[in-house]
């Protein structure tokens, strides 16, 4: 059953909510010309050119519209198959940057770009949004567009993402009701929100000629459908339409199990499509894999009339703090066997919109993290790292993505009785089959459809080698072409399905002129690039199958000598091509219409196989890391890409091209047997850099001292909370939680004044910093100890505090963020800083407390409150490029000299290779035990880069973002290194050139102010 068009919503939706004239709603109703839309819709300045004209419907700015049935999107009634990956722009905080990421999925293949909101970055105190420099989401939105890729939006207001609060802006913590819910002060600053993102993102919808906005996601995983929880999202769907939403909406649910927020029901009144999100292996790096499970039916059950949806499905696993693996051995656990074994899965549950999460991780930067789920890295064992660098999981999502894109009939297809399997050995293999009978566009070699038959171990972590027989040339010639001969089937097809391996076979499909009956191998992509190309690939050393149908036998040339064996058989028109993939070779079968040109290849070298849009046609590249871009010049080619060593290319390029540019420099090419364009490409130079063997130190906590002057700090006085969660201490009597006086992230300096009224040898000091944070205590100066989390209680030497003299407790609280809220149970306005004291023998105590410089007035508004705590070198800007360093000691030591905080900086002077992106990393190096207790605070040239924790880790090499990094000249590093014990800290800290190659987007530094800039008009304490 057909469900409504989405654009007779989209046309609801204005009419009620804009008050627009009848003329101009009907107006919509059909495709306006193309003047009426050159500059897209009113207040938005012309999208800057593309870099390639894409030929997909939404970067044209023109109003297209999205429908769906149960089977699949359709714009402008062209069903699509929706492939998604994953991006959370503020983990790449180098605006420059977005581009290599987009770029990169584009070319493997993927067709649209899911991309979360961070509230809380946005927005340092409540009523006020940052959309500039690194927060800039409309220069995003664009940049999609202009790369040829759909964007699912998904603003929230809740997140999750292991984001530090799940994304709501830490003000909130503050806010007394109970978050994701319509309590009227929650709510109200949700709807502001969303008012203040919508207003970016319905500039960019496809629906309405903007850009290449396709969907949008309502509020994320809402796992308590209790009435309060279903109102809420009500009304957020609500202000949605009112907003200007138009494209289909909807919610994700957090597992197939549930058939939460359906459209039309409770918590779905106004969405569209029903999505979930799938984890099926957890996130346990160093746990076992299960089985994977077929979902369809039961997803049909909840929402029959929509696609199926795959919001969030597994492209990794996030590291916490503590844990006993790195991030990539997530990478290791979530491996090219599972990348494939999962997408086999997905197709054979008929899921035709899938976004993987993650498909960039990158780095919580700062103080972004939400300290439960995660460390510095969130390279989350993406397939495409959090340097940026290439994986070899995402030549395996290339394979699906390409497939999706090339064979149309798989947005249709429909679950049928799969064919009958005999298996020789190994393990058992599930066979499933889909079978599109629409007649849109290509037609199927038999008439009765195209077939994709999938082969999979039901247990993911199967070993075994399986060989599979089965009768896969079901349809025969009974239903061709009247030329075609009537005979038998062909019995007994063969194909290995190795050890965790998983195969998708298509049969049955007819491209253009040519007929496929069937191929053992994957069917990579077909396309036209100057001459008709069918792609195959297959695993390394297995035997492929090919049959291609012609009424009359053609002939077959193996154009680069590799061994290839054909049967022809006349009665049933049947060509045969059998071989063996083991690297490239290249086939030409001239019958028919139109000559075919296979290109065959293991599937190592997928990873170097580059289908791109030209704009009026596709080209295919063949050999380097990475071809990001191509256009067509009159007979030359212009190509970008990236090379991690010099080598070949290879290029089947659209009619009358005879010449090729790579990275703006002209090729000497020469052309093969194939009709291809050869040419050799360069390497990327070497790379050298510098030792970090000489710093500048300096002790920076004088706030443990009693002679500190604090009389300019916050009083921390008040008796009641405006969230009860926060206090007031039941021995101390005030409220010293953090949040409570403004001060959200980082380090916080807690100072009691106090008389004792009689001699006490105990201090309990009860705290909350979030997973890994601590706490370190001194009494009139005197080191009492370090604590994490919760309440310690230290000793007080003797005489330190004596009855009727003045005494100060200093406290420094480190909050590592704020938990995110996935139960919606009030756990991220727990709470930070001190909870309480009780100081035996004091009497009354005088707080003060001091966190990042301002409160929630950053001066440094570029790289915004996340980026500072409440150090003293971070109030004093020692951080930042250009602090007066001058009468420090010089040290080739990184340990400490006693407990406490002290900081070292240093100058790296780069010169890395122009045309060259060099992914440049920062390691701690320290073979000591975890008893060692010390910390390192890491900032790049002002930037919040990174936190080491030795005694807890695990991580020990920190990713530099590009836009941090001056590539050529000088680059500040400074270091807070906070101690527990005397003697501990770092062996050395060193950078680490973590991989380079020739090519990549132009990028430059980010602009940021440096230390004349924030401290030549304001002094800080």
């Amino acid at each position: 059953m057909t469900h409504h068009p989405h654009r007779l919503h989209v046309l609801r939706r204005r009419a009620v909510v804009g008050g627009l004239a009848t003329g101009l709603v009907l107006s919509l109703a059909s495709p306006l010309p193309a003047s009426a839309h050159t500059s897209g819709p009113p207040g938005r300045a012309p999208a800057a050119a593309s870099a390639v004209p894409h030929r997909f419907p939404g970067n044209d700015h023109r109003p297209h519209t999205v429908a769906w049935d149960e089977k699949s999107l359709k714009v402008d009634g062209e069903r699509l198959v929706v492939w998604s990956g994953e991006f959370h722009y503020w983990r790449l905080p180098s605006p420059d940057q977005w581009r290599d990421v987009l770029q990169k999925l584009k070319a493997s293949g993927f067709n649209a770009v899911s991309l979360y909101f961070f509230w809380g970055y946005h927005s340092g105190e409540p009523g006020t949004y940052d959309f500039s420099g690194v927060r800039d989401i409309d220069r995003l939105l664009t940049m999609a567009e202009q790369e040829g890729l759909y964007v699912i939006a998904r603003p929230g207001p809740y997140i999750n993402a292991e984001v530090s609060m799940g994304g709501l802006p830490p003000y909130m913590t503050t806010y007394q009701g109970e978050q994701r819910t319509a309590d009227p002060q929650n709510l109200a600053a949700d709807l502001e929100w969303l008012k203040a993102v919508n207003g970016i993102i319905r500039r960019h919808q496809i629906t309405d000629g903007g850009g290449s906005v396709i969907a949008y996601q309502v509020e994320n995983e809402q796992i308590d459908n209790s009435p309060e929880h279903v109102d809420y999202i009500e009304r957020l769907q609500s202000a949605v339409v009112d907003q200007g939403i138009t494209v289909p909406l909807f919610h994700n649910d957090y597992g197939t199990g549930h058939g939460w927020n359906v459209p039309g029901g409770p918590g779905g009144s106004r969405l569209d499509l029903y999505a979930f999100d799938t984890y099926p292996l957890g996130f346990d790096c160093a746990g076992s894999r299960g089985q994977l499970k077929d979902y369809e039916s039961r997803i049909r059950g909840y929402a029959p009339r929509t696609p199926v949806f795959v919001a969030e499905g597994q492209g990794g696993a996030f590291t916490a703090w503590g844990r006993d693996f790195q991030t990539n051995e997530c990478a290791t656990f979530t491996d090219t066997a599972f990348t494939r074994q999962f997408a086999v899965n997905n197709l054979a549950n008929g899921a035709t919109m899938f976004n993987t999460y993650m498909e960039y991780g990158g780095t919580n930067w700062g103080w972004t993290g939400d300290p439960g789920s995660g460390f510095t890295s969130y390279d989350y064992g993406a397939a495409i790292a959090e340097n940026r660098a290439i994986t070899p999981k995402l030549a395996v999502q290339k394979e699906f993505g390409s497939l999706q894109n090339a064979v149309k009939p798989i947005a249709s297809a429909q679950a049928v009785t799969a064919p009958a399997v005999t298996v020789t050995g190994g393990g058992p293999v599930k066979a499933q089959q889909r079978l599109s009978t629409e007649k849109a566009g290509d037609t199927s070699v038999s008439g009765n459809g195209t077939r994709l038959i999938t082969l999979r171990h039901p247990d993911s972590d199967d070993t075994t080698t399986s060989r599979v027989t089965f009768p896969l040339d079901l349809a025969g010639p009974s239903a061709g072409p009247a030329a075609y001969p009537r005979v038998p089937q062909k019995q007994g097809t063969a194909i290995t399905v190795g050890g965790r391996d998983a195969a998708t076979l298509v049969a049955d499909y007819a491209f253009g002129p040519h007929r496929l009956v069937y191929s053992t191998s994957q069917l990579l992509t077909r396309l036209n690039a100057g001459r008709d190309l069918l792609v195959l690939d297959g695993a390394k050393g297995t035997d492929g199958e090919t049959v291609l149908r012609y009424a009359q036998k053609p002939e077959v040339t193996s154009l680069d000598g590799a061994p290839v064996e054909t049967t022809w058989d006349p009665e049933r028109g049947d060509l045969r091509i059998n071989y063996v993939h083991e690297g490239t070779r290249t086939v030409r079968v001239s019958g028919g219409d139109r000559v075919l040109t296979l290109v065959i290849s293991d599937r190592e070298g997928v990873a170097a196989t580059w289908q791109l849009d030209a704009g009026s046609s596709d080209v295919l590249v063949l050999g380097p890391e990475l071809a990001r871009t191509a256009r067509v010049a009159g007979a030359r080619l212009d190509l970008t890409g990236d090379t991690r060593r010099a080598g070949r290319v290879r290029v089947f390029a659209p009619a009358g091209v005879d010449s090729l540019t790579w990275n703006r420099r002209r090729l000497a090419v020469s052309r093969d047997e194939a009709g291809a364009l050869v040419a050799d490409v360069p390497g990327p130079a070497e790379v050298s850099l510098p030792a970090l063997d000489t710093w500048r130190a300096a002790g920076s906590d004088p706030e443990h001292t009693t002679a500190f002057d604090d009389s300019d700090w916050t009083v921390a006085d008040r008796t009641t909370a405006a969230n009860p969660r926060h206090g007031p201490g039941a021995v101390s009597g005030v409220v010293l939680d953090t949040d409570e006086y403004g001060f959200h992230e980082g380090d916080t300096w807690y100072r009691g004044h106090y008389t004792p009224a009689a001699a006490g040898r105990t201090v309990q000091v009860t705290v909350k910093t979030g997973t890994a944070g601590h706490a370190l205590v001194w009494l009139n100066g005197r080191y009492l100890g370090a604590q994490g989390d919760g309440t310690a209680t230290h000793t007080v030497p003797a005489g330190l505090a004596e009855p009727g003299k003045p005494a100060v407790l200093a406290v420094l609280v480190r909050n590592m963020g704020q938990y995110e809220d996935w139960s919606s149970d009030g756990r991220s306005k727990g709470g930070r800083g001190l909870s309480d004291v009780d100081i035996a023998g004091a009497g009354k105590v005088d707080w003060r407390i001091q966190g990042a410089l301002g409160g929630p007035h950053p001066a440094d508004t570029a790289r915004g409150p996340y980026n500072n705590g409440g150090l003293y070198g971070e109030r004093m800007g020692w951080h930042l490029p250009g602090a007066p360093d001058g009468s420090w000691e010089r040290t080739g030591s990184l340990k400490s000299d006693r407990p406490g905080v002290r900081w070292y900086r240093t100058t790296a002077r780069l010169n890395l290779p122009r045309g060259t992106d060099t992914a440049v990393g920062l390691r701690i190096d320290d073979d000591s035990a975890k008893a060692d207790k010390y910390r390192v605070q890491i900032f790049v040239n002002g930037w919040n880069t990174g936190q080491y924790v030795n005694n807890v880790g695990p991580q020990k090499e920190f990713v530099i973002p590009a836009g941090f990094l001056e590539p050529q000249g000088a680059n500040s590093i400074a270091l807070a290194v906070t101690a527990e014990q005397t003697g501990v800290g770092p062996d050395a800290v060193r950078l680490v050139n973590q991989g380079a190659v020739r090519g990549g987007v132009e990028g430059r530094r980010n602009a940021a102010p440096d230390y004349a800039t924030v401290h030549g008009t304001r002094t800080a304490r």
